[in-house]
């Protein structure tokens, strides 16, 4: 609660064919004990691509079985963006909602839930699955990967790792895989955050 987090990420592929770079900006405030609200700036970059846009909404996840069951940190997690693409595209939406809980003993977290976006944000209007696990390296480090399914423009599979310089400065690097040729090309992930 009260406290402000940025992020950027960079996407970038340096090698033929398909060059390119893709920078997404995001900064929450926090609400309260498991709600904030968000701000992100999608896709600006080189090529300039047709799905440069704002975001603007929320993401709440509170945690369940806190005082029965702490280990497990079980979450439910929703979110929703209001979406205004700045190439014409008009006001869309992204909407999503998943599950996660830690495995006792080895802490590995494993989330799973479903989403729904608009062509403003994803080229199309679609929808899908959406799966992580996160498996803790000593106290800084986290092993992970991400995925959404589905034949659009975030369709990939991320393996990557995260590592905490600071209790509130956090780095990303990870490797995007496409679920099909259509989605995209693969290319390396990169992030930055901090917390203020």
């Amino acid at each position: 609660k009260g406290k402000h987090f940025f992020m950027h990420e960079t996407q970038a592929r340096s090698w033929n064919p398909g060059r390119y770079w893709a920078g997404t900006n995001f900064y929450a405030y926090g609400m309260g004990r498991s709600t904030e609200l968000a701000l992100t700036s999608y896709n600006g970059g080189a090529p300039l691509q047709p799905n440069f846009a704002t975001g603007v909404g929320f993401k709440s996840a509170p945690q369940f079985w806190r005082d029965s069951r702490p280990a497990l940190e079980a979450k439910l997690t929703v979110g929703q963006m209001m979406i205004l693409n700045h190439r014409g595209s008009g006001l869309g939406s992204f909407t999503y909602a998943h599950a996660s809980a830690r495995i006792p003993g080895p802490s590995t977290r494993v989330s799973l839930g479903g989403w729904a976006g608009t062509r403003q944000l994803f080229k199309q209007n679609t929808g899908g699955v959406l799966a992580a696990v996160e498996q803790p390296l000593g106290k800084r480090g986290i092993l992970l990967t991400e995925w959404f399914s589905g034949r659009h423009d975030f369709g990939f599979l991320i393996p990557g790792v995260t590592y905490h310089l600071t209790k509130h400065q956090v780095v990303v690097a990870g490797y995007k895989i496409p679920n099909h040729a259509s989605n995209g090309k693969p290319g390396f992930v990169l992030e930055y955050g901090i917390i203020f």
